[in-house]
């Protein structure tokens, strides 16, 4: 079998396409206009260009773990002895010619080994052969686990929400003399097919580390190629319901949708569309668009509207989700039911503009989507939507009875979250079961939440880890009926159905809502579950869930006004999580801007008034102004400045209670 793959070539390539963008294998100039374009850079961006090219070619040639020899030429190698300078990057078009060069040998090399693991999927059953092509162009740097099964090898990756999938080779027979289970993270698949059968070549890293990934392809340490022959390869998958396991976990809402449509992207990723049923077909361009639209919500949110549009580039694919006209008149029955008609107006406007090839219309009627959707979600307008969509994405997956080993993991860390915040809850006159709480006090609703990340983290010993977060909601109720009969409602819903995340994400007059703990202050309850069976030991709970109780106490300080502690207030300076924009200085400032104006517009009438009825010289004794242009000054400033004290004064509360996160 000839492997096509060369993989100190290929992280090479890799390392210096991670250090900028303008090293990237997709950057079209020539060597020439590509040095050009550095040295009129910045001293900054210079320096920090030449900072990083000197050190990763330092670590190439001086690391004793790292050989590389026969890659670099001479002119590389006396960029080792004599570093660039900033000041000089015209010196940098040898070494521009040497990374052009072997970004197009490797990019020819893996064309030609796609080329033949295509062949070979296209020998295979669909569903196989396109698992085959996924692996190879998304599956880079992930664990996988090949263990011995009858008279075959099965190949399997780590357990996702949405399932666990694997290829299974039968009859095979191989020169390895290692041992099983082979588990490590794969590096690349090379295939070949045959009239004799498949032949497959496996390149793994058998090294649970921290070293970055692309210095361990550099090293000769820790590498394992499996190469085998076998009959026809078959899919071996097990589906979970992960619509109804998000249920459980306390999504709800946009935060149902969003984690919903990240798991069956990344089905598709994984599997191929050949894999999915036709109702998650039917929902992968929705589910895509709301993906996108999120994050581009969040990006404007946390730049607090100071980015203008262009500057906040999409991902090319963005562009493309528009392109299937069949699927998204399928949804217009879906948006005009909903009442959100509008907002598949401007779905429909994309549509015709990737009709008529207009990359800049789409990109404006996304971010229009985007704006209409965030306004629409502050509103409180989107529910009926929402339980549409909830209820057709919860059809989807309902027909997948397969076991989760996360989630028989996670009922366990329920149980255990429950026997520790449930009492105290309880306790403080909250309602409900786990994971969601709440109760009322007068016209109040307060509300909390236990929630559950579905992100997950893969830890250096094939454990996974998932975080737990406390979500806190303050909601007025309205009040409909009278005397015994008399109900309390939270956004049309009855109080006693509502959760925190029905109050919606946003700070306004009559809604407040938070989330503390979890992965955003580097504290949250955890759960490590083994990846692969018989590899590490029977997945349990952590013992970690005791400190979302010093967060529940926060929430409950919260609801009755009381100052945050200061421990807790230098941890959120230090966290990665931004100020809700309504609650920043520019925000706040104008809120209270048409207030300030309203007192200029007051004092400036008042002047008016004073001059047609008392005279100029009542003005001049006892207000000291007598010109129309200095009183209008005046109001105008007076009204700034009243704006700027509320603001201040607001400012000083804010900083002071969670609700501003």
């Amino acid at each position: 079998m000839k492997y096509y793959i060369d993989r100190k070539r290929l992280g090479i390539s890799e390392i210096f396409s991670g250090m900028h963008p303008i090293f990237s294998p997709s950057n079209d100039m020539t060597a020439q206009e590509t040095v050009r374009l550095m040295c009129e850079q910045s001293y900054r961006t210079r320096a920090k260009i030449a900072s990083s090219i000197n050190r990763t070619i330092r670590k190439m040639t001086q690391d004793s773990t790292v050989d590389v020899e026969e890659y670099l030429n001479d002119d590389i190698k006396d960029l080792a002895e004599n570093p660039v300078r900033s000041d000089n990057l015209s010196s940098l078009l040898p070494f521009m010619k040497w990374l052009m060069e072997l970004h197009r040998v490797n990019s020819l090399d893996v064309d030609r080994s796609q080329y033949s693991l295509n062949d070979a999927a296209n020998h295979m059953e669909r569903e196989a052969g396109e698992f085959l092509r996924s692996c190879s162009n998304n599956m880079m740097w992930q664990q996988i686990s090949i263990v011995q099964e009858e008279n075959g090898l099965l190949m399997s990756l780590g357990e996702r929400f949405w399932g666990k999938p694997g290829l299974y080779f039968p009859d095979v027979s191989t020169s390895f003399e290692g041992t099983f289970p082979l588990v490590g993270m794969l590096f690349c698949i090379e295939a070949e097919h045959s009239d004799a059968g498949f032949e497959f070549s496996f390149l793994v890293n058998v090294e649970f580390g921290t070293d970055d990934m692309e210095l361990r392809s550099l090293q000769n340490r820790n590498w394992v190629r499996l190469t085998f022959t076998c009959a026809q390869p078959e899919l071996r998958l097990s589906l979970f319901d992960y619509g109804a396991c998000l249920r459980d976990f306390g999504k709800c809402g946009r935060g149902f949708i969003e984690d919903w449509s990240s798991e069956v992207i990344s089905k598709e990723q994984t599997l191929g569309s050949v894999s999915m049923t036709s109702g998650e077909q039917e929902l992968l361009p929705l589910a895509k668009i709301f993906r996108i639209t999120y994050q581009m919500m969040d990006v404007e949110s946390e730049s607090g509207g100071g980015h203008s549009r262009s500057e906040i580039a999409l991902p090319s694919k963005a562009l493309e989700l528009l392109g299937n006209r069949y699927r998204f008149g399928q949804y217009r029955k879906l948006f005009e039911e909903t009442g959100q008609k509008e907002l598949y107006g401007l779905l429909e406007k994309g549509v015709e503009a990737w009709g008529e090839e207009d990359s800049d219309s789409i990109v404006t009627q996304l971010w229009e989507f985007a704006r209409l959707l965030r306004e629409k979600e502050r509103e409180d307008s989107l529910r009926m939507l929402y339980a549409r969509l909830i209820e057709k994405m919860l059809d989807c997956t309902s027909s997948f009875r397969d076991v989760s080993r996360i989630y028989g993991s996670y009922s366990e860390a329920e149980e255990k979250m429950r026997e520790i915040i449930e009492p105290k809850l309880l306790e403080s006159g909250f309602t409900g079961s786990y994971p969601h709480y709440r109760r009322r006090k007068g016209r109040q609703g307060e509300y909390i939440s236990v929630l559950t990340s579905n992100v997950n983290r893969r830890t250096v010993n094939g454990v996974m880890t998932y975080y737990f977060s406390i979500s806190a909601a303050r909601k007025k109720l309205e009040r409909r009926g009278k005397g015994k009969n008399a109900g309390y409602y939270a956004a049309g819903i009855p109080f006693e159905e509502t959760t925190a995340e029905d109050c919606g994400r946003a700070y306004g007059r009559h809604t407040r809502y938070t989330e503390l703990g979890g992965a955003y202050d580097d504290e949250s309850a955890e759960i490590n579950v083994g990846v692969f069976d018989g590899v590490s030991d029977d997945p349990v709970a952590s013992d970690t869930a005791g400190v979302l109780m010093k967060y529940v106490k926060v929430a409950l300080d919260g609801f009755r006004g009381r100052a945050m502690p200061r421990w807790y207030r230098k941890k959120r300076r230090q966290s990665s999580v931004r100020y809700d924009h309504e609650t920043t200085t520019g925000g706040t400032f104008m809120k209270f801007l048409p207030f300030g104006l309203y007192i200029s517009v007051l004092l400036m009438g008042a002047y008016v008034l004073c001059e047609r009825f008392f005279g100029a010289e009542f003005l001049r004794n006892y207000i000291g102004i007598t010109e129309a242009r200095t009183a209008l000054a005046v109001s105008l400033l007076a009204g700034m400045m009243t704006a700027l004290v509320c603001t201040l004064l607001r400012m000083r509360s804010l900083r002071r209670h969670i609700w501003r996160y």
